[in-house]
């Protein structure tokens, strides 16, 4: 019973979250300038190289902490299987961006969005679409919000469902990958980057870490990022507010 309201829980959480992201970025970017956007741009590129560096060192550093073990080989059909080939291009570049839409493709549909919204910098009278766009924002933000109100049960259910289903025995082999992998997240999560966001925008810490606690819990409980991009979007909304 608990699995229906876990899966329930996940899904209505996900409903909203790509159409908020699509049309998040189709106003936030339309709405700038050109040199506003050159700006944005460049500092975005430069933040994002950051972070895949810190993203990227924590991938690496987590096998350091990993144990040698001497294992047994086996004989496995998937050895011998042809795996299908990834198809980078088609992941980031949507030939059909409904399509990618439908299949929560994200990558091809944060740069359709993009481009979107680049491409309404330069055109006259946007305003209209844009105010249009704004208020539907708000209304999936509202849906989302009207979702949130359900965390605590669809986080006491996936807590419920996690404990009835735990296998001991399992937890005990991975065990050194799960307290290397909660140290690196807790590091990342508490210190580094709220540290890094403070740095670069002035906002405190503590106002960060209180802005996406829910996004953190939310998460680690649900292990889906994808799910808790609502939360991240209004809190980093309502920080920048406050500093404004």
């Amino acid at each position: 019973m608990l699995r229906y309201g876990v899966d329930g829980f996940v899904r209505l959480l996900q409903m909203t979250v790509l159409p908020y992201v699509t049309v998040s970025l189709i106003v936030g970017i339309g709405s700038l300038n050109a040199t506003s956007a050159k700006r944005l741009f460049l500092r975005v590129g430069a933040l994002t190289l950051v972070l895949w560096s810190l993203a990227l060192g924590a991938v690496f550093l987590m096998p350091v902490a990993f144990p040698a073990i001497q294992s047994a080989s086996f004989f496995s059909t998937t050895l011998i299987e042809e795996r299908p080939p990834f198809d980078f291009v088609s992941l980031y570049i949507p030939s059909n961006p409904f399509h990618s839409l439908a299949n929560n493709i994200v990558p091809a549909v944060v740069l359709f969005s993009s481009f979107l919204g680049v491409a309404l910098i330069g055109i006259e009278r946007k305003e209209r679409l844009i105010e249009v766009l704004l208020v539907m924002e708000r209304a999936l933000a509202r849906a989302n919000r009207f979702a949130v109100r359900l965390t605590p049960l669809g986080l006491f259910a996936i807590a419920g469902h996690t404990v009835g289903t735990a296998d001991t025995q399992q937890l005990g082999r991975v065990a050194v990958y799960l307290i290397s992998y909660g140290v690196i997240s807790l590091l990342l999560a508490l210190w580094v980057l709220p540290g890094l966001v403070a740095c670069l925008t002035g906002i405190s810490v503590c106002r960060i870490l209180g802005a996406t606690r829910d996004a953190l819990i939310t998460a680690f409980m649900t292990a889906d990022l994808f799910i808790v991009l609502p939360f991240l979007i209004d809190g980093s909304k309502n920080c920048c507010a406050s500093t404004a």
